[in-house]
């Protein structure tokens, strides 16, 4: 991994991230996961010693909390698009990561992603209600 510095350079911060959904900026996310997996296991054949590890399927998966005001907004882009709610719409997402010190801005880019389900949920007191969206999603480029 030659030309990658791994001491010196200034950590991310929760300040530094910017999330657009759907080709809008979101400014009420609260709490961003993404990632991929990849199905691996050993393959076996004289003795019991694994002689490597076999790759299959990818799968890629998030989740998104955002603060009920945005789910609404994308709740109301899914009824004009002709769907029911949120579920129904496809959209990529750009995560950034800004530049800092000696650290390069960087990006990813979160293609076809769909919310799987959301739960709205208050308890008293509460001044703002936050709303986890889990999401599947098709690619993940990153740069």
């Amino acid at each position: 991994m030659a030309g990658v510095n791994f001491f010196n350079t200034k950590e991310c911060e929760w300040a530094d991230i910017q999330c657009i959904v759907g080709g809008a900026v979101c400014g009420k996310f609260t709490a961003l996961k993404y990632g991929v997996e990849v199905d691996k296991e050993h393959l076996h054949a004289a003795g019991d010693e694994p002689i490597s590890i076999q790759s299959g399927n990818r799968k890629y998966m998030g989740s998104i909390t955002m603060l009920k005001g945005a789910l609404d907004n994308l709740n109301t882009a899914a009824i004009a698009a002709g769907g029911r709610d949120a579920t129904d719409l496809a959209f990529d997402m750009v995560v950034t990561y800004k530049a800092k010190g000696a650290r390069a801005l960087s990006t990813s880019s979160i293609i076809g992603a769909e919310i799987s389900k959301f739960d709205i949920a208050w308890t008293q007191g509460d001044k703002s209600a936050k709303i986890e969206l889990p999401f599947l999603f098709l690619s993940l480029i990153q740069a």
